[in-house]
């Protein structure tokens, strides 16, 4: 190898070490950023992921609790509906109770005041004639035979003087008694009825309480999917598992026809109709199986035609209900009542009060949901009722 070939060589290892140098000084700069930019960039994604499925969690947490809510209030306000019926009762019996205690005590006292007039009179007798003895009575008989009857005489006016002031006793401890018990009645329906007060007052908060859940659910469009989805299964699992209740079977009489009564006399304002309507949440077309009627908390609901009870249960989405057979396939359902009146098995007839309006299952406030079935199938309540 020659001078100038070792040179050439020289020269193209000192090039090679200087890009060696320089690639090393370039690498040494920019490649933790590059690392830092790509660590930052798995970071960020991992931090999307991560609130995504927090979110996610917290989401399913309000449905349940939204769910468990709505059912707690609902089992919280058919409580109270249970205990302010019960006390209603309770304050009835106790009215008539009052009014057995007044007559008895009217008794008791017409009692005592024909005792007062008969001792009077035996003591004004005793009075005019206060001279007469005994003892004198029964020297002046002429015979034995006069003298027994004096002492029977005697004898018996002694017990009726004993009897009158018995008589007058014992009407006076009835009259003592009865006014005791009265006036225990009276405690008692006054505490009854500040207990119905209180359980009213109770109601009022829960049923407002309940309204506001379901408002905010609307707005809340998974929390209401919840929500009204759970009511849906619900409605259809009671239509399924009670088929009977919805059709012919174990009623076999013939519907003759004329229109139904109204099912709220004190209400004719309609607040959805029956059919496909635009759901004011999901904003797509669903469908309605009946027509809602607005109406006060506790007004009479009748029934639209004599029949008989086949149904009177508490289910999730109409609440307390009531499903009457009418004969001839058709029947007739009452939802979200406060109270039931009757039973499955009752016979009814047409106008007969079977409940009173409610907010029970899946409802924002008082009103009856009304459906007409033709062996188990819906259609239009309005082309039935008067």
């Amino acid at each position: 190898m020659n001078k100038r070939t070792r040179e050439i060589l020289k020269k193209t290892f000192a090039a090679l070490c200087a890009c060696v140098v320089v690639v090393a000084l370039v690498a040494s700069v920019f490649l933790p950023a590059v690392k830092a930019a790509t660590q930052k960039q798995l970071d960020d994604a991992k931090n999307k992921t991560q609130q995504a499925k927090t979110a996610a969690q917290k989401a399913e947490a309000e449905k349940k609790a939204a769910i468990n809510s709505y059912n707690a209030l609902d089992a919280q306000i058919q409580s109270t509906e249970n205990e302010i019926d019960s006390l209603e009762k309770q304050i009835e019996q106790t009215k008539k109770d009052i009014e057995l205690k007044e007559e008895e005590l009217k008794l008791a006292e017409e009692q005592l005041e024909s005792h007062e007039k008969a001792f009077m009179a035996r003591a004004g007798a005793m009075y005019e004639h206060n001279d007469i003895k005994y003892v004198e009575l029964l020297f002046k008989a002429d015979s034995l035979s006069d003298f027994l009857t004096k002492i029977d005489m005697i004898t018996q006016i002694m017990e009726y003087d004993d009897k009158v002031l018995t008589d007058l006793k014992e009407t006076r401890e009835k009259i003592n008694l009865a006014k005791k018990q009265l006036e225990d009645i009276l405690v008692r329906q006054e505490e009854d009825s500040k207990k119905l007060e209180t359980k009213r007052a109770s109601l009022s908060a829960a049923l407002a309480e309940k309204e506001k859940l379901m408002k905010d659910a609307i707005k809340n469009a998974d929390r209401y999917k919840a929500i009204y989805e759970a009511a849906e299964r619900a409605e259809q699992a009671l239509i399924r598992e009670n088929a009977n209740a919805f059709s012919q079977s174990g009623y076999n009489v013939k519907y003759t026809g004329g229109r139904f009564a109204w099912p709220v006399p004190g209400s004719h304002r309609i607040t959805s109709q029956y059919g496909e309507r635009i759901h004011p949440v999901y904003k797509t077309r669903k469908f309605h199986s009946g027509i809602d009627i607005g109406a006060g908390y506790g007004l009479d609901i009748i029934a639209a035609a004599d029949g008989k009870v086949t149904l009177a249960t508490t289910n999730g989405g109409y609440g307390k209900c009531v499903v009457i057979n009418h004969g001839s396939g058709i029947t007739t359902l009452y939802g979200h009542c406060s109270t039931m009146l009757v039973s499955a098995g009752d016979t009814v007839t047409k106008g007969q009060v079977i409940a009173k309006v409610g907010s029970t299952g899946v409802s924002t406030g008082p009103h009856l949901h009304f459906e007409v079935r033709i062996n188990g199938a819906t259609t239009n309540p309005l082309n039935y009722v008067s």
